[in-house]
Parts: structure tokens; C-alpha cells; sequence
């Protein structure tokens, strides 16, 4: 319940304690302390994902491996862990879209002096109140769908086999 609570809590709501937590730690203005900040603000809804998909296997399984002689650490390894390819492919694209996407922390953890920015910021910087620069605009959009796009079509059979495994009732 803890997790599914931090699921309301938004990550910029979040940016101005993990500064101070980052500071302390010494990583503020480092590539590790916006990888820490933004694996951290994902667990959450990763971990909702996760626990959703695991209540969704049959206990069967635990159980007929349990009577063959197999182990817990043996049980998870050889018979969960290769059932959660499609929930891991497809918490590996919403987690990624997400950090690929992030407005807000990279500048705030990295610091305004950074040179880093993310394709949201690069879109942003080129539209104005009064002019949009159309030549920088679209070659940064094809920038920010081409990656994600890669990912989606390489882990796309993981997801479609998920989907159709809850499909089917038998």
C-alpha cells in the first residue's frame, strides 16, 4: 500500500528533497544521482505493475514444482522469472518513455549549467510565444519517437505475448 500511495505522489512534488538527499550524498550534479532520482521515482508504478502480473499466474505452477523437488530460488528462476518477459518488456518501455521524456529533472539534478538536455527540452527551447522554429522542431520530435519507437518494435512480441496469455481462459 506504501508503493501504490507513492503512485499519487508526483515526481516534482519529490525533486526538491532528492536535491538536498542528492547534496548530501554527493551526487547532485552527476549522471548516477539522476539515474538513482529517476529509477527511484519509477519503482512505484513498476512495482504495482509487477505484483498485478505475478497475482495473475496460476499458484499451480509454485505448487507442481514444489511437489517435483524444486526450491523457492529455483521455482522463481526457472519458472516465474521466464513468465514476466512480457510485464518486464513492457515496464522497460513505460519506464524509458518516461525518462526519455522527463522535463523536469534532468536540468534541476544536472544543474542549469549542464549541457544535457532531453528531447523535451530541446522541443521546447525551439517554440516561442511569437515564432516557432519549424527546422529545429521536427528533426527533434523524429529524435524523440525514433528511439522509443526501436525499443517498442524490438520488445513488441514480449507485449503482444502477454496480452494474448490473458486471452485465453483454459
Amino acid at each position: 500500500m506504501f508503493f501504490v500511495a507513492g503512485m499519487f505522489i508526483p515526481a516534482q512534488i519529490i525533486v526538491v528533497p532528492a536535491i538536498f538527499v542528492l547534496k548530501a550524498v554527493g551526487l547532485m550534479g552527476t549522471v548516477p544521482g539522476l539515474i538513482l532520482f529517476m529509477s527511484a521515482s519509477m519503482i512505484p508504478f513498476t512495482l504495482f505493475m509487477f505484483s498485478g502480473y505475478i497475482r495473475m499466474l496460476p499458484r499451480t505452477l509454485d505448487e507442481a514444482a514444489a511437489i517435483d523437488g524444486a526450491g523457492r530460488l529455483r521455482v522463481i528462476w526457472t519458472i516465474i522469472f521466464p513468465l514476466m518477459k512480457p510485464i518486464v518488456a513492457t515496464a522497460f518501455i513505460l519506464n524509458a518513455l518516461s525518462a526519455w521524456n522527463d522535463f523536469v529533472s534532468l536540468q534541476l539534478i544536472l544543474g542549469p549549467g549542464s549541457s544535457a538536455k532531453t528531447i523535451t527540452t530541446g522541443v521546447y527551447a525551439a517554440v516561442s510565444s511569437y515564432s516557432t522554429n519549424y527546422e529545429i522542431v521536427f528533426p527533434t520530435l523524429l529524435l524523440a519517437v525514433l528511439p522509443i519507437l526501436v525499443i517498442f518494435i524490438l520488445t513488441q512480441r514480449f507485449i503482444m505475448g502477454g496480452l494474448a496469455a490473458g486471452a485465453v481462459k483454459g
